[in-house]
């Protein structure tokens, strides 16, 4: 039976104010969160539960769904379109479907009703859910309904800036200005709040006014020095650094060195579990926040947690700078150092591992982040402190916005990106895979026409697709959704997922498993790493068990070869089981067969090693 806990949707005027004892059942913290596999959701573009009304989209006759109106559709990109809380609820048979166990919501908090900040990371109220999302009840219902599937889900919070909800004063132009540029000190005037309908007001008056809760109704709450202009710094960790004390763009930066503006960030997150039940916080923008203001909110939220009983609350921030993102782990310090607990994995990883998966690009360039030769490469060989990323909805690593399966007309495409999921998968790391992945969705930058919107502005949007049918239809479409649980790609994502998942030694070993490229021979060359466009091939070594992926890089030839496995494991004779194959069909996927095996051979210098011949974008996982 499914749980459902009341709980009250009237919001207070205060942090102050909040009742901070969790509503109802309160669910205990994974101890391993590598143990399970994310799916990034952005509310908006999801699900509106309605798909049942729409047509399933057909590749095999795209026209039929293309959006009739090009400039409708790429200005609806820019705008809210339908999708909720209790869409994302219908959908979770679906995502369970795919061997999802954690689901990561974008910020669901309250927007201002004037903009179009269909994202969520502009709030105006941080102590109400979107009414274009749903309610606190529709969030509660659906964390209680995945928790009862033993499912997790992790929220996106924005700490460090607030919506667009006041002007500055006419200190450079003689008029109020919703943005002004940089400038360190002294702070900018106030010019005012910003009403419900976006207008100049002297004092907020309604809900729809200004910035809520009332603390952040304080001019001592904001920086007021201006829009950043300069995104860099010479020391990346100072903390007066431009990108850290700056608005972005026109988001108005909170003062987090001002107690009572903490205090109120604090508690209204705190609130935000109490009320949810939620599992964890992906910190937004954490490179842009300095790390002692960092430390102090996580501190908090993190032993707020623990008081009422979730002893392993996860706390990832997005840092896109590799050297700050060690610092802020403080992997060598106490729970007192700690800025967060882990990062996103988005900055040069997601284009190697891509560029490994397509044979563009050396797989060394990714798997060298799996050495044991050095004290971080074994932190990451853990599992427990990178979330691993494919797509996600700001590509911040490529120069121009693209899914991994833009620009990809090889035959075996949704092989490519089942299997570019399946290293995900298959490598230390926390996996999150991005909404639409699964349906293999090619959005990218160049479905923009420049002959509509002359200037490159909210390319984002392009990687934003809406699954469920709305005006800004993935595939340049409109009125037809994206759930087809037959999908090439979904069903081979699914077959791995549900492989790393098993409690047994496939399961154990995938999870938490030693990770070891593994040396080739083909055209008899040596044993050898092999290159780019090759069958390449990595291990999962737990105790007395390997299991051994093998992948062919090329997307247009077979490629076969010899590949080393573990001769302290496997014996002469002995044989591996297949678990996975690209090229079974659609019910062996769904219930794979036990009886495929390889036989291990033994060389004579010792090696073992087992013979596989892959068709192109194939893959093997023999265990």
């Amino acid at each position: 039976m499914t749980t459902r806990t009341p709980v009250n949707n009237e919001p207070p005027a205060s942090a102050r104010e909040l009742d901070l004892e969790p509503r109802g059942r309160v669910m205990a913290s994974p101890v391993h969160w590598n143990d399970h596999i994310f799916y990034q959701i952005l509310p908006d573009r999801f699900s509106d539960g309605r798909e049942a009304e729409r047509p399933l989209y057909d590749s095999s006759q795209p026209e039929a769904f293309r959006a009739n109106d090009k400039r409708a559709w790429m200005e609806a990109g820019l705008r809210f379109n339908g999708g909720t809380l209790q869409g994302i609820r219908s959908k979770l048979d679906y995502l369970q479907g795919l061997g999802i166990t954690g689901l990561w919501l974008n910020p669901v908090l309250k927007q201002r009703a004037d903009l179009q900040t269909y994202h969520g990371y502009a709030i105006q109220d941080f102590l109400q859910i979107d009414p274009r999302f749903g309610t606190f009840q529709d969030l509660r219902d659906l964390i209680d309904d995945a928790h009862d599937r033993g499912m997790v889900v992790v929220l996106d919070v924005v700490i460090d800036h607030t919506a667009n909800n006041w002007f500055y004063g006419p200190d450079l132009t003689g008029i109020v200005e919703d943005s002004l540029p940089y400038c360190y000190q002294p702070p900018y005037s106030f010019g005012g709040w910003r009403s419900g309908d976006g207008q100049c007001i002297p004092e907020v008056t309604s809900r729809e006014d200004g910035c809520w809760p009332q603390e952040f109704q304080r001019f001592e709450a904001y920086n007021r020095c201006g829009a950043i202009c300069d995104w860099s710094s010479p020391d990346p960790l100072d903390p007066n650094a431009e990108y850290r004390r700056g608005d972005f763009f026109d988001l108005k930066k909170l003062n987090g060195y001002n107690p009572e503006t903490m205090q109120a960030v604090i508690r209204c997150y705190q609130s935000l579990i109490a009320i949810s039940d939620c599992d964890g916080f992906r910190i937004d923008a954490a490179k842009h926040i300095p790390k002692s203001l960092c430390q102090e909110f996580c501190f908090a939220i993190y032993r707020y947690a623990q008081s009422i009983g979730k002893a392993n609350f996860l706390l990832v921030g997005e840092i896109t700078d590799n050297m700050i993102a060690i610092n802020y782990l403080s992997l060598f310090g106490s729970i007192f150092d700690r800025a967060l607990g882990a990062v996103l994995d988005i900055n040069q990883s997601p284009d190697q591992m891509a560029g490994a998966v397509r044979g563009s690009e050396s797989p060394l360039d990714y798997f060298g982040r799996f050495r044991t030769d050095n004290q971080v490469s074994r932190y990451i060989q853990t599992g427990g402190l990178h979330v691993t990323v494919l797509d996600d909805h700001d590509m911040s690593c490529r120069p121009r916005k693209a899914r991994f399966a833009a620009h990809n007309a090889t035959p075996h495409r949704h092989w490519q990106s089942a299997h570019a999921v399946a290293l995900q998968l298959t490598v230390p790391g926390i996996p999150c895979v991005y909404y639409g992945t699964e349906q293999g969705l090619t959005g990218n930058e160049d479905n923009h026409d420049y002959s509509i919107e002359p200037s490159r502005f909210g390319e984002d949007r392009y990687v934003r697709e809406c699954l469920f049918g709305g005006p800004f239809g993935a595939e340049v479409t409109t009125g037809c959704h994206f759930f087809n649980p037959n999908h090439p790609t979904y069903l081979r994502i699914g077959a791995v997922a549900r492989l790393r998942q098993g409690d047994n030694y496939v399961g154990r070993t995938l999870r938490l498993g030693v990770c070891y490229p593994r040396q080739t021979r083909y055209s008899a060359a040596p044993f050898a790493l092999p290159a780019a466009g090759e069958l390449f091939a990595w291990s999962r070594v737990l105790a007395v068990h390997e299991v051994l992926m093998v992948l062919n890089t090329h997307g247009l030839e077979s490629r076969g070869a010899e590949v080393t496995v573990d001769a302290a494991i496997h014996r002469a004779g002995s044989v591996l089981r297949v678990l996975y194959r690209a090229d079974w069909s659609d019910e062996q996927l769904r219930h794979p067969p036990s009886d495929e095996t390889v036989s291990v051979q033994i060389a004579d210098d010792g090696r073992a090693w087992v013979r596989l011949d892959l068709p192109p974008a194939g893959m093997v996982i023999l265990g």
